[in-house]
């Protein structure tokens, strides 16, 4: 979402309208389900995909035409039997896509700085967008309004309720129908915020694949020829330590926050994990052997830690995919990191 985001507000900021376009609902086997998004230029150029193939170019017109008229509406598609076949798709089911105009007003323009701002804070929030159905003529032009719902539950009142219970629970957009109105629910949370402690060969290509997939990065070592915005330029943050006694003293940890330690030494390594399982991080991975680790928690243990905390760490890090180079560990690294992100470990 945020890179989405970003992508939006670059063309409303220029004074450019734009197109958001999303699944509303979809049955059968569709290229992708409710909630896919992508933003259409007034050149017809896209960010995102609702799932490529002819639909997709099929929206892209549809989206250059709502900007001429000005108005956003919603387009069906029968993607069964012949339909399908006539479409040039090998799938079936039934697609329904809104293509949402955004004027670069400031209301429009408010809306999504909130958003981006309170990704950029780590935050919770979500984008509601009512579509009025009882609006829909045969031109498919539709009645929208947006709101944006924070954390403190501005705007809770005027939605239906099973909105704000499914909302706080799911990172994935869904629809809820009330009546003749239609409400397309895009949560917008952080995808992950990751603390890379070590600025060596594993760590600068573990920071690109992450930034690349959605986390916000901050590197941290005590190395300044290591840690430095020339060698990260797409991070969130750079830090450089006096040492590494204190690496999280100033930041806020959370189940969405994940810490990867891959310093220059076993010292280190040891002092940083002492105060990573400190933190409530919902992922602490360090790098290294077996031999390596099992001493590292054998010295832990004696200071007092136990079982269950040593139990929070993964290590040896990354997924297993034989990984040898520092580029293929990177890839096994940020593999785990999605994996815990999405649920599946």
């Amino acid at each position: 979402m945020k890179q989405f985001l970003e992508a939006v507000l670059k063309e409303l900021r220029q004074g450019h309208p734009v197109v958001w376009a999303s699944i509303l609902e979809s049955s059968g086997s569709t290229p992708r389900s409710s909630g896919a998004r992508m933003m259409v230029r007034t050149d017809g150029s896209i960010v995102g995909t609702i799932g490529g193939g002819i639909v997709e170019a099929e929206c892209q017109k549809e989206g250059v035409r709502a900007l001429e008229r000005g108005t956003s509406c919603i387009r069906e598609y029968d993607l069964t039997n012949d339909a399908a076949a006539g479409l040039g798709m090998i799938c079936g089911g039934r697609l329904s896509v809104l293509l949402d105009v955004l004027l670069p007003e400031g209301s429009v323009l408010a809306q999504c700085e909130e958003l981006l701002q309170g990704l950029e804070r780590g935050g919770r929030l979500m984008r509601v967008t009512r579509v009025n159905k009882t609006s829909l003529g045969e031109s498919g032009d539709v009645a929208i309004r947006h709101l944006v719902i924070n954390k403190s539950a501005s705007h809770a009142d005027l939605l239906p309720l099973e909105v704000i219970s499914r909302g706080v629970r799911t990172r994935d957009p869904f629809t809820v129908q009330e009546g003749e109105t239609l409400f397309l629910v895009e949560p917008a949370a952080s995808r992950g915020m990751l603390y890379i402690i070590g600025a060596g060969h594993v760590s600068y290509f573990t920071a690109k694949v992450a930034s690349m997939t959605g986390f916000s990065t901050v590197v941290m070592d005590d190395r300044d020829e290591f840690a430095n915005r020339e060698r990260f330029p797409d991070v969130h943050e750079v830090r450089v330590l006096d040492d590494f006694s204190d690496c999280f003293g100033r930041d806020e940890m959370g189940e969405d926050s994940y810490i990867v330690i891959v310093t220059r030494g076993h010292q280190a390594d040891r002092e940083v994990l002492a105060q990573a399982l400190r933190t409530p991080a919902g992922y602490i991975g360090m790098i290294g052997s077996k031999k390596k680790r099992e001493a590292t928690y054998a010295s832990l243990l004696q200071d007092g830690f136990a079982q269950a905390d040593i139990d929070r760490v993964y290590s040896p890090i990354g997924l297993s995919i034989g990984a040898d180079t520092p580029e293929e560990i990177a890839v096994s690294i940020v593999g785990e990191l999605i994996a815990v992100r999405a649920g599946k470990v």
